[in-house]
């Protein structure tokens, strides 16, 4: 039997307009979503001449107090409904307060109310008050599972309503039975929870498109906000060997950023590198990365900083104890400065250090909210105190890149660590380490990139490292000078300023394996989005829109700003490649 023939889509009551107004309003209508996870007792509380009320201790504004007509108390229906996550809606039968395993009807004027089917006689009638319905405060009782107290001396009424057994939530999706290699692939989820909703949901086997012939089987479950699972269900698709796209045909017409497939990295070597116009500026670079393995407490680097700059922290543990890193910041000066932490990843530990040099850029360009230090004259600080909670076992590695901006000179000394040594305290009388690698001070080191001609219109490429002089800078513990020959912590930002509508820009490496991210446009982008990509692979990072029709399309099409990092572990160059959409199409 297809699936199709499996169920039916669950068709979904549209509330009146009124009373969605009406609840908004007062701030109800949206199921308290807490409670309903919990499954505990709900309680509501009044007070009479008072506009405030709560549910489970939260306080709620109502838009008037609690009315009384004819000496009764009148619950307005819609504090209920909020509180048990009822649906409300009108129709020519009534109002309708609805739950999986209790649904009233009410009627304005009447005493008659219909329970689950059940005819039931209201103390009191239901009435409409300012546009909402309102039930006397005994009726809680009889249409609901709940009872309720009167504190006369505090004015106060507790409504108190039993929760109803939780219903497990139902899994169901659609997909093809069969398909070609390349061929892409829908899947319509129809998954539903009765009484909640679904908060999470398993799939095993799904994939966009398969590659290989054969059978494979898709499971899928879910889970609801109180925690109960559904049932597993499963439908196997036949994948043919007649072929619809290849992997580099799909990807480039349907792939997602960061998707990485096969490509002819030689011919793409060949492609006409695009005219740009460059120059060199922005942040001084604070270089950590030698020893890059280090064996015991020690100072990585030091030095001294007074602009906008930015740290670069690349290390692993090569001792066989568990070992720190610290930043402190010393102020030699006879004035207080003012230190401000801009955006900033730190990733690790981890015994990958393409792991966690690639997630400190992405964490990087995801932007921090700015924090401000202020440093006194003759005192010192830690710059990152999470930092010291990154403890690294043995052989595990991490990451950090993280800008800082200060009206003053400061002292930044990097250091490794025991767990429990105070970085304040061993700042004075750390011994330097010895140096295997690289580090250093760097100035005017972030790249600036602008292409004007008009991309996408034929295959051309962007080649990123070494676009001039090596990265040249100065050892401050030895005073000599050092080179950042894979311009690790340097930022370069390239616009493009025309590119046609359409077109796919690839990232694709060209010295070993990469693992990293990019920022487009302001979006993170991870290169892959899992694993590495290879020098014969490409990672898809952007598809500019098509042409869309009418006047809009005779505008030019969106400029685009890719930003760049070298992730620790990776190398340089790089290509950015600009392919014609119309290939694509």
């Amino acid at each position: 039997m297809k699936t199709q023939n499996w169920f039916k889509q669950m068709t979904k009551r549209v509330l009146i307009a009124g009373l969605l107004v009406s609840l908004a309003g007062t701030g109800f209508g949206v199921k308290e979503e807490a409670n309903a996870a919990e499954r505990q007792p709900i309680k509501v509380e009044f007070v009479h001449g008072s506009k405030k009320m709560t549910i489970n201790g939260k306080a709620q504004q109502m838009t008037a107090p609690l009315p009384v007509v004819k000496g009764v108390t009148m619950i307005p229906v819609r504090t209920i409904a909020a509180s048990v996550g009822a649906s409300v809606y009108a129709d020519s039968k009534g109002t309708h307060i609805d739950t999986y395993f209790n649904k009233v009807t009410l009627n304005n004027n009447m005493r008659g109310a219909n329970r689950n089917g059940s005819y039931v006689v209201l103390p009191n009638a239901a009435t409409q008050i300012n546009g909402t319905m309102h039930v006397p405060l005994s009726a809680v009782k009889l249409l609901w599972n709940a009872t309720y107290v009167f504190n006369a001396q505090l004015k106060q009424i507790s409504i108190t309503i039993q929760p109803e057994p939780n219903v497990p939530p139902v899994a169901r999706f659609e997909a093809p039975y069969e398909v070609k290699l390349g061929e892409p692939i829908e899947f319509k989820d129809l998954s539903y929870d009765p009484d909640g909703k679904i908060v999470k949901t398993e799939w095993t086997g799904r994939k966009s498109t398969y590659f290989e012939p054969g059978v494979y089987t898709v499971t899928q479950s879910v889970y609801d906000n109180d925690g109960a699972r559904s049932e597993v269900v499963s439908q196997d698709i036949r994948v043919t060997e007649e072929v619809m796209y290849t992997p580099y045909e799909y990807y480039m017409r349907y792939g997602n950023p960061g998707d990485k497939f096969e490509v002819d990295g030689k011919l793409m070597n060949t492609f006409k590198e695009v005219d740009t116009i460059e120059s060199k500026g922005g942040r001084t670079l604070y270089m950590s990365n030698a020893p890059e393995r280090f064996f015991g407490e020690g100072l990585l680097y030091e030095d001294t900083l007074n602009d906008a700059s930015r740290l670069f922290l690349h290390h692993r543990n090569g001792s066989d104890e568990r070992l720190k890193l610290a930043v402190v910041v010393t102020n030699n000066e006879s004035e207080s400065v003012k230190l401000t932490i801009g955006n900033r990843g730190l990733a690790g530990p981890s015994v990958s250090a393409m792991q966690f040099g690639s997630a400190a850029v992405a964490r990087y360009f995801a932007s921090s909210q700015p924090r401000e230090m202020i440093i006194e004259p003759g005192t010192s600080a830690v710059l990152l105190p999470e930092l010291e909670k990154i403890i690294m076992n043995p052989d595990e590695g991490f990451s950090g890149l993280l800008d800082v901006d200060m009206d003053g000179k400061l002292t930044f000394s990097t250091m490794a660590l025991k767990v429990d040594t105070d970085p304040i305290s061993a700042v004075s009388m750390v011994t330097e380490l010895e140096k295997v690698g690289n580090r250093g001070k760097f100035f005017d080191t972030d790249q600036y990139i602008e292409v004007n001609e008009k991309v996408g219109v034929t295959e051309s490429k962007l080649r990123l490292g070494q676009r001039g002089p090596a990265m040249a800078g100065v050892d401050a513990l030895t005073g000599g000078m050092t080179i950042n020959g894979g311009e690790y912590g340097a930022v370069t930002t390239v616009k493009l300023k025309n590119v046609a509508w359409g077109t796919r820009i690839i990232l694709n490496p060209r010295a070993g394996i990469f693992q990293g991210a990019v920022s487009v446009n302001g979006k993170v982008v991870y290169v892959p989005s899992g694993g590495h990509v290879k020098v014969g692979e490409g990672a898809l990072i952007y598809t500019q829109p098509n042409q869309p029709a009418g006047a809009a399309g005779m505008q030019p099409a969106p400029e685009v700003t890719i930003q760049y990092s070298s992730p620790g572990a990776s190398s340089l160059p790089i290509l950015f490649v600009f392919f014609p959409g119309s290939d694509y199409k």
